[in-house]
This record gives C-alpha cells, sequence and structure tokens, in this order.
C-alpha cells in the first residue's frame, strides 16, 4: 500500500510541476524590453476587455509616427488581466474608444508598434496604473 500512496504523490509533483512551468511559460514577459519602457501619444480605437489579458488598439498621432514620421499608425497594447486591473481601480469604462492619451510600455523587442501598457496618463493629468500583486492593490486602496 505504501508502493502506491509513493507513486501518487510522485504523479502529483510531476503535474504540479509540469503545470507550473506550463503557466509561468504563458506569462513570460520575454517579449518586451521592460528596461527601455517608451511612451507613444494617440486616441483608442478598440478595447478588448477579456481574460486572460486586456487589449488596447490605438491609433498614433501624426507627430508620433515613428516609422520614418510617416504619419499615424495602428499600435497593440496588452495589459494584464481584468482582475488586476479593477482590482487597481481600474472599470470598463477607464479607457473607451475614442479616448487620447499618453501610453507609457515596454516596446516589443521584435520592433513591431506595440508592447506591454504599463501606465496611460489621460488629457486631464489623471494615470491610471496597476500592480500585479495583491498586496500592493490593497495598500493602494
Amino acid at each position: 500500500m505504501i508502493e502506491m500512496s509513493t507513486k501518487i504523490f510522485v504523479l502529483a509533483v510531476g503535474l504540479v510541476l509540469g503545470f507550473g512551468r506550463t503557466a509561468a511559460a504563458h506569462h513570460s514577459n520575454a517579449a518586451y524590453d521592460l528596461e527601455h519602457p517608451k511612451t507613444v501619444e494617440g486616441t483608442v480605437k478598440t478595447v478588448n476587455w477579456t481574460n486572460p489579458h486586456i487589449s488596447f488598439v490605438i491609433e498614433t498621432d501624426a507627430k508620433n509616427g515613428e516609422k520614418n514620421g510617416e504619419g499615424p499608425s495602428t499600435w497593440v497594447f496588452e495589459v494584464s488581466s481584468p482582475g488586476v486591473l479593477t482590482r487597481s481601480g481600474w472599470t470598463k469604462r477607464s479607457l473607451q474608444p475614442g479616448d487620447h492619451a499618453v501610453f507609457h510600455y515596454a516596446p516589443l523587442r521584435d520592433g513591431n508598434a506595440g508592447g506591454f501598457l504599463l501606465k496611460v496618463t489621460l488629457p486631464s493629468g489623471q494615470e491610471l496604473s496597476y500592480t500585479l500583486t495583491p498586496a500592493e492593490q490593497q495598500s493602494q486602496q
């Protein structure tokens, strides 16, 4: 009987470790250059407020056209989950299509237009930001 419970324990530990590695790989930030954050100004075109990550599609202002000054371009920003943003004070209406803002982000390492959104500054000066840890989120409330 001890052999069977040992086998079950080893199998359970193997599954937990295997799935843990998969979850960590899914949430990797390797695609983003977190060491060199940037900003871009633009207007929100679409909002995808769904799990596992919220995304915003924006059109940059003509003066921000990063590609040889060609004018406006479309960018996609990924953010954390709806739960993380909600606990940080965001709502589905915090940033809507048509809203103009400054987007602070970690750029994509491959040079494409977009990245991981770190903070948003609205024309009123209000900043929309978030924290990833529940302890930090509770201390902000």
